[in-house]
This record gives C-alpha cells, sequence and structure tokens, in this order.
C-alpha cells in the first residue's frame, strides 16, 4: 500500500472516529460513543503504527470536541488508546476472540484507573461496567468491520496497492 493511500485512509478513520462518537451508549456518567471502532478497525486493516496512531489521533478529536474533560489526563488517555491499539492487534493476530477479550480488558478495566487520582474510587467503578460494555462493543463492531474489508474484492487489477 502507497504512503499516500495509507494516510489518506487513517484520515478516513480519524473521520470515522468522530462519526462513531455520536453514536452513543447511555451511562449514568455520561454517554459513552463508538469512537474508538474505527481506530480499532485501522489497526487491523492498516497495520501497528498507522492504526494506533488513528486509534489515539480519534480520541484526541473527539475529547478535543468535548472540550478535553479530563483536563491533562487526556494525554495520558490518548497514550493509553495507542498501546490498547497495539496490544489488541497482537493478540488478535493469536486469535480473534483473545484480542477482543485481551483488549477489553485493557481498556474496560485497565485504562480506567488513570481517574483514580482525580475522580477516586467511586468515578473509577461507575466508569466500569458502560465502559466495559462500550469496549467489547468498539472491539467486536472493529472485528466485523475488519473481516468484512479483507473480503472485499479490489475495486480494479490495477489499483495500487
Amino acid at each position: 500500500m502507497s504512503k499516500t493511500r495509507k494516510l489518506t485512509l487513517m484520515a478516513i478513520f480519524i473521520a470515522l472516529s468522530f462519526v462513531g462518537s455520536l453514536i452513543k451508549i447511555p451511562s449514568p456518567l455520561g454517554d459513552i460513543g463508538f469512537d474508538s471502532t474505527a481506530g480499532f478497525t485501522a489497526t487491523l486493516f492498516l497495520g501497528y503504527i498507522p492504526g494506533a496512531t488513528v486509534t489515539m489521533l480519534g480520541y484526541l478529536v473527539i475529547t478535543a470536541s468535548a472540550g478535553f474533560p479530563l483536563g491533562i489526563l487526556t494525554i495520558g488517555v490518548a497514550l493509553e488508546m495507542f498501546f490498547i491499539a497495539i496490544a489488541y492487534r497482537y493478540f488478535y493476530e493469536i486469535n480473534g476472540i483473545l484480542g477482543i477479550t485481551i483488549g477489553t480488558i485493557l481498556n474496560g478495566i485497565i485504562a480506567p484507573l488513570i481517574v483514580l487520582p482525580v475522580g477516586g474510587l467511586g468515578l473509577y467503578v461507575g466508569l466500569l461496567p458502560s465502559l466495559t460494555v462500550a469496549s467489547v462493543l468498539n472491539l467486536t463492531m472493529s472485528a466485523v468491520i475488519y473481516v468484512a474489508l479483507r473480503r472485499m474484492p479490489k475495486l480494479s487489477s490495477n489499483s495500487p496497492t
């Protein structure tokens, strides 16, 4: 795949992160969207670093549009998203269900620990149910979309790869 095509696809996936964020899962502490589906899909489809970059930048675009509600923690969460995407792909390559499971544990249970210093145990525990469900759904959707993308025939035999 050419660099131009990869960068274009990365930009599209980042834009799809914003679109996905508009699809909400109700939660007691605020809605959680499908913003990471596109990033996780990009990680499977484009590779470790480009996809993890999409996941991180997608998160940053969404949180910027919300006014950076986590403040300085935003940087930490963005980095968490980057590394969770890498772990997801690594374990997905071993087994798809394993990738979704590990990704859910990292994204839904481990990553929210970052809120402990500012929100305490109450915020962390409050986030767990909805964030875990959102993680399962985002990761599962990314796997389904990735399988569909892999099955799509090329648009033409002379298209750049």
